[in-house]
């Protein structure tokens, strides 16, 4: 039977994860108004601009482009999900929409040494993550979802601040940003990076992140 996938974002920013879906012969559904959730089989927040700060309680100290109306329906759907015990990955926005949602905050704008490493410079960076084991058994994951040591693209001025409850760092930047986190009781996953945008290179054909979207997909 054919997966149905939710993707809450705004049409003209979401066609690389619409094709993402397609490629696991899954079907994308873009759309921010859903009342019912019961025909999807999995919730993929996607990337895009900066949360509004409201929602982890702080006033803007750097965030932008914010689309306050989408946030707000990202997150309703997110509960719904999560009530619903349903699988959800978060992609760059995504991953820390999750760690708000669970009581976590985002730091607005990264020290500059951390910019040069992660933010979008004309195209993504590219750096090396490294795998937190520990954390892979504490989500009951499968241990071959991960490398040890990936390369992997980045295009953000923002990270995990403080962690949120029942949430745990899968993957973490040499300079100690976490790259990865996932819920250590329900199919949660997010990463900092953007798996969407290396999924046509030959390199990138045995993904963990596919393996992870298929895994989660089935359930």
């Amino acid at each position: 039977m054919k997966k149905n996938v939710l993707i809450p974002g705004r049409k003209k920013f979401t066609k690389n994860y619409e094709a993402a879906v397609s490629s696991f012969g899954a079907s994308p559904v873009v759309s921010i108004s859903e009342n019912s959730i019961d025909a999807y089989d999995l919730l993929l927040l996607p990337g895009g601009g900066d949360i509004d700060p409201a929602f982890f309680n702080q006033k803007n100290s750097g965030s932008t482009n914010i689309d306050y109306e989408l946030d707000k329906a990202q997150f309703r759907l997110l509960d719904l999900f999560v009530s619903a015990k349903k699988p959800i990955m978060g992609i760059c926005k995504g991953m820390q929409m999750i760690n708000i949602y669970f009581g976590g905050n985002i730091i607005q704008n990264m020290d500059s040494d951390k910019l040069l490493t992660h933010s979008y410079q004309n195209e993504d960076s590219y750096h090396p993550v490294f795998l937190n084991a520990n954390a892979l058994l504490l989500a009951k994951l499968p241990p071959s979802l991960f490398q040890m040591k990936m390369q992997v693209n980045s295009a953000h001025h923002q990270c995990i601040g403080h962690l949120g409850k029942d949430l745990t760092i899968l993957q973490y930047c040499p300079d100690f940003v976490p790259e990865a986190i996932a819920h250590m009781h329900l199919p949660i996953l997010g990463l900092q990076w953007h798996p969407e945008r290396l999924l046509y290179t030959e390199a990138n054909a045995l993904h963990p992140f596919l393996k992870w979207f298929l895994y989660t997909v089935d359930q």
